[in-house]
């Protein structure tokens, strides 16, 4: 107890902390809005390609194209390869996906949220149920006034309903046999809607039932099955920066206290 006190009490070390830490936060805002830049861009140029129509559901459509464009022609340069910097190991962030198209339906649909995303849409990432096996493929739902809506960037596919509105993954799910009659000759028939999740509670051991019997709690159980952490996760330097900064402004006080015990 008395080595560890004095470790923590340590004023070098602490300082050495602060800076590592000073260095980190500057490092994460930095990649975080160079990342930002890049889906602006985008934005602003699926805005001047769909401005003609003023209209919502256009600009979803406009932004699947552009999402599948950018999947589709990346992943025919970097598909053989494997993109092994620490960088992209360690932090993953959607520059990765955007820049190597890697990772079919699960890339698409992240370039995709994340353009969404930065238009202010709220998203979710649908992941489709694929003969008993959950994430046998990955589609997006963006909640617009009406509802929410679902687009499958990888085959380029939505679906419109009786009244002439975009369909969600529910409305498909259960009249699949009116939907499907909208799909493109290469679209694979076994994606067939059958049921769908929006987290995988558990990938993290004990802790993912653990949040999600917390959130069944208090939101109830079918708004907590609508939960999708994925698509908090879309900005992995901001979050990264937040958390880090909260980090310092702490470690920054509990220096100042040894500080002034020590003078």
């Amino acid at each position: 107890m008395k080595k560890l006190k004095n470790i923590f009490g340590n004023l070098y070390l602490l300082f050495f902390i602060n800076g590592i830490l000073f260095a980190s936060i500057g490092y994460f805002k930095m990649e975080s809005t160079y990342e930002t830049e890049l889906f602006i861009s985008i934005v602003k140029k699926i805005n001047t390609d769909s401005i003609a129509e003023k209209n919502t559901d256009s600009f979803f459509l406009k932004a699947m194209d552009m999402a599948n464009y950018l999947q589709r022609y990346r992943a025919n340069i970097f598909s053989d390869d494997d993109i092994d910097g620490w960088e992209a190991k360690l932090f993953h962030p959607v520059t990765v996906d955007l820049m190597t198209g890697q990772g079919s339906c699960g890339t698409a649909s992240v370039i995709l949220a994340r353009i969404l995303k930065s238009y202010n849409y709220e998203v979710r990432f649908a992941q489709m149920k694929v003969g008993n096996i959950w994430g046998g493929h990955i589609v997006v739902e963006v909640k617009k006034d009406s509802g929410w809506i679902v687009l499958d960037p990888l085959y380029k596919v939505y679906f419109i309903k009786p009244d002439g509105k975009l369909a969600s993954f529910n409305d498909v799910h259960t009249n699949w046999e009116y939907y499907k009659k909208q799909l493109p000759a290469n679209y694979p028939m076994l994606y067939s809607y059958e049921d769908v999740r929006y987290t995988n509670w558990d990938k993290i051991p004990v802790i993912g039932n653990i949040s999600y019997k917390t959130f069944s709690l208090i939101l109830g159980k079918e708004k907590a099955d609508q939960i999708s952490i994925r698509s908090y996760l879309l900005r992995n330097y901001h979050l990264l920066y937040l958390i880090t900064l909260v980090v310092f402004f702490a470690s920054v006080i509990y220096t100042s206290i040894v500080f002034v015990h020590k003078k």
